[in-house]
């Protein structure tokens, strides 16, 4: 029976492999995709400040 740690480790190992591993022009495109639904729901004077952000 695996243990917990092994699941764990295993995890990270796939985790670290997607983030290295370059995404697919399609994947890249479909996130792209859904990303373009969020278009235009900010006012146009909008200024996103970090520092203020990250008090929060």
């Amino acid at each position: 029976m695996a243990k917990i740690a092994d699941h764990t480790r295993a995890a990270e190992e796939l985790s670290q492999r997607e983030w290295q591993e370059p995404a697919s022009r399609a994947a890249r495109k479909e996130a792209l995709k859904r990303l373009g639904k969020f278009r235009g729901r900010l006012p146009e004077d909008f200024v996103f400040d970090r520092e203020d952000a990250s008090c929060r």
